[in-house]
């Protein structure tokens, strides 16, 4: 009986402990079409001047690019989805000569990879982009310089409020000094702060980087959003 009533002050305890658990857990943000709209829904939003996009290491190494396109999709109700970073006129002022993926246009970057809506605050309650890459190897100079590129990024997301339907959003990269991104940590299931930055190798191994892109760039999609956060 003594040994009973031990193992259930062990169970209720546990079960106290799963609750508490839950309860500090922080919901993830989704993003999903309104009801009676069909997946997938596709996003793109593209900005375009001299040098609109930056991409600087701490030591003062720099690409820069005439373009910077994003596209995304979302396939079914959650916070994810893939991505294609696009950046053409993709410059190395040092060499001034253009830079590539491998198989592409000179001058043009193709960077796949998967976006997770995050939070980044709770109060103010803001979110981000959380996007995530494979390392991407930009060839310059006909190949005679190679860089690499690490992820994960963090964009801004503007123009959106949790539970207001939208058909465009904005998003925002700013760097804050050489190499720093602006906005450089989210938040996990756990409510925990998770760090997330660019790194880049220029040749001298691999430094914190930022990408600076001096407008924001403002995405539009081909269904009506609704982001949860």
């Amino acid at each position: 009986m003594r040994l009973l009533k031990a193992g259930l002050v062990l169970l209720g305890g546990a079960l106290i402990l799963i609750s508490a658990s839950s309860a500090l857990a922080l919901e993830l943000p989704d993003l999903h079409v309104l009801s009676g709209e069909i997946y997938p829904a596709t996003t793109v939003g593209e900005v375009a001047e001299t040098e609109v996009g930056r991409l600087e290491t701490e030591l003062g190494e720099k690409i820069t690019a005439s373009t910077v396109k994003i596209e995304a999709e979302l396939l079914e109700l959650g916070s994810l989805g893939p991505a294609l970073i696009t950046l053409t006129g993709f410059i190395e002022p040092k060499s001034k000569t253009s830079c590539n993926t491998a198989g592409d246009a000179a001058g043009t970057i193709l960077i796949p990879g998967e976006y997770h809506v995050v939070d980044t605050s709770t109060s103010p309650l803001t979110a981000a982009l959380l996007i995530l890459f494979k390392e991407a190897v930009f060839e310059c100079n006909s190949g005679k310089l190679k860089l690499k590129l690490r992820g994960p990024w963090i964009v801004k997301l503007e123009k959106v409020t949790s539970g207001t339907d939208v058909t465009q959003y904005g998003l925002v990269s700013k760097c804050s000094g050489k190499g720093k991104q602006e906005l450089k940590t989210y938040l996990n299931d756990e409510e925990a702060t998770v760090k997330g930055v660019l790194t880049m190798n220029a040749g001298l191994g691999f430094e914190t980087a930022c990408e600076n892109i001096s407008k924001e760039l403002v995405v539009a999609s081909s269904k009506m959003l609704d982001f949860l956060f």
